[in-house]
């Protein structure tokens, strides 16, 4: 059994837009869940508010500790 991860959507009635072509002669077995409101290809944004106050200070790449303290490396 192979499984295939598929994003459907509906019409304002509920109905399905784009229905995906099936194998023939086949069982499909589904399992929906419904996506929140925003959907799934929803853009995230932070607040209007911490967009005038955030500033990026120093390289985001680096660690905060030296490697030689991380205990997940002994």
């Amino acid at each position: 059994m192979q499984a295939e991860h598929v994003w459907l959507m509906t019409d304002a009635e509920g109905h399905l837009l784009d229905v995906p072509t099936l194998p023939p002669c086949s069982r499909i077995e589904a399992i929906l869940l419904v996506a929140d409101a925003r959907g799934a290809s929803s853009v995230r944004v932070p607040p209007a508010e911490l967009a005038v106050v955030t500033r990026i200070c120093g390289d985001l790449m680096e660690p905060a500790a030296a490697p030689e303290n991380w205990d997940a490396l002994q």
